[in-house]
């Protein structure tokens, strides 16, 4: 079966039967329970069938249709609904409200280093929020375009039902890496959860009225001059809280996603250029041209990975810049703002809890980063390793030295010239976040 991981028809037949039924599913939506029960019943039939289940889709694919229920996706303006597309720019409009009343007191809390840290520390990181909400709105279509992608490499080999060991090894791979996706997702979904109820409940453990320090118009969020609204406000606040918080886990999900499915896929090619001139465990059987074929499928196979890295690197390239840069700063100024609160230990815990948050959402990204690195150059080891490759002709020789030679070179997802997203960048990004801290400690003392 490898030379269909380069069939491009197949591919290309599997992306236009998705497109075609994301068209008819957004006509003819199911209920939204089913949307959110689907891949659930997916890992639940995994977990209890354990290998005669296979997931029919990538988490990918399941985590875009979240995206989409939370009215985050919308399509051209020609083709989508109007309802949907009113929803989606009522959403925005919201959500620009709730950081614009945050920002706005900077200039009340200005005088007092603490309260400005913290209104600083809320407005970035809903800034954050914010602007990728804006980046996934603007680039759905190329966001559609890789998740297609990845799923009809996934359905290849999901529709595959023969039994060779090559086979059963790339969908045992395929089950593991959405087992994989699926609990990073549901960790960091019951994360957020935690985050809104410490968000959320702290007006009723601290002297703070409202979960985030605001200004409203005619002074609306004053529980001494309007009881009603203030009430309102709470409320207000809570719900773009909550919905905020799992935008981000859905949102940085498919990032963190694509990621992984590159991983995978890079597994898979080593898994198949091993296999290369196999037949039953003897090459004699295999002739020059059945060799060339399955050599050719590869490094086509290889060189559709190479564009998929190099349409993610394109698609979030903003992405990338602004959660390094927000990463950065987060950890740096909520660690700062911890010291300065250490004799109010309910502040100086909200404070750690926002620096757990912006550590564990670089981390998430390095860690999927840093297995695309260093798995894309176990292609060059797997093409030494094919099977008895001293034995034929000088011109396969060579051209497996060329694929070496290129798998050499890493993959990376990173927004040049900043860092990539690997365990190097995050140490540098965490030694970065300390000098800073350290700079600040220093001006303070």
């Amino acid at each position: 079966m490898l030379h269909e991981c380069s069939d491009k028809s197949t591919i290309s037949n599997t992306i236009f039967n998705h497109q075609s039924y994301r068209r008819r599913s957004r006509k003819y939506s199911s209920s939204k329970l089913e949307t959110i029960l689907a891949p659930i019943r997916t890992l639940k039939e995994m977990l209890l069938s354990g290998d005669a289940a296979h997931p029919s889709h990538t988490c990918l694919y399941y985590v875009r249709a979240y995206i989409r229920l939370l009215g985050l996706w919308p399509s051209q303006r020609g083709v989508e609904q109007p309802m949907y597309y009113a929803y989606n720019v009522l959403i925005m409009t919201v959500f620009s409200f709730f950081v614009a009343t945050i920002i706005a007191d900077l200039y009340v809390a200005s005088s007092d280093f603490v309260l400005l840290g913290e209104d600083l520390v809320v407005a970035l990181g809903l800034y954050l929020i914010l602007f990728k909400m804006i980046l996934f709105r603007m680039s759905t279509a190329d966001v559609d375009v890789i998740v297609d992608e990845f799923d009809a490499l996934h359905m290849k080999f999901a529709r595959d039902t023969s039994d060779s060991p090559h086979i059963r090894r790339i969908r045992q791979l395929q089950r593991s890496f959405f087992l994989g996706e699926a609990s990073f997702f549901c960790g960091f979904f019951f994360l957020s959860l935690f985050l809104f109820a410490a968000m959320s409940l702290q007006p009723l453990l601290t002297h703070q009225a409202l979960p985030f320090r605001c200004v409203f118009p005619f002074g609306l969020h004053d529980p001494d001059k309007h009881h009603i609204t203030f009430v309102c406000v709470y409320a207000f606040q809570c719900f773009c809280t909550l919905y905020m918080l799992v935008s981000i886990v859905v949102m940085d999900s498919l990032g963190g996603n694509s990621f992984n499915q590159t991983t995978l896929n890079l597994q898979i090619l080593c898994e198949s250029i091993r296999h290369i001139g196999y037949a039953g465990g003897r090459s004699t059987t295999i002739t020059e041209a059945v060799l060339w074929r399955e050599l050719r499928e590869n490094v086509e196979f290889h060189v559709k990975i190479i564009e998929l890295v190099d349409g993610i690197n394109h698609t979030f390239y903003w992405n990338y810049v602004s959660q390094m840069g927000a990463s950065t700063f987060m950890i740096c100024l909520t660690a700062f703002e911890a010291l300065l609160a250490k004799d109010q230990p309910m502040v100086a815990m909200k404070f750690q809890t926002y620096m757990f948050s912006a550590f564990m959402q670089l981390f998430y990204w390095c860690f999927m980063g840093n297995r695309t690195y260093y798995d894309s150059m176990e292609v060059a080891t797997a093409a030494y390793e094919v099977y008895a490759w001293y034995e034929h002709s000088p011109r396969l020789q060579r051209n497996l030295l060329f694929m070496i030679k290129r798998a050499q070179k890493p993959l990376e997802f990173r927004s040049k010239p900043f860092f990539g997203f690997t365990f190097a960048s995050f140490n540098s990004i965490l030694s970065t976040s300390y000098s800073y801290f350290a700079l600040l400690r220093t001006m303070n003392d």
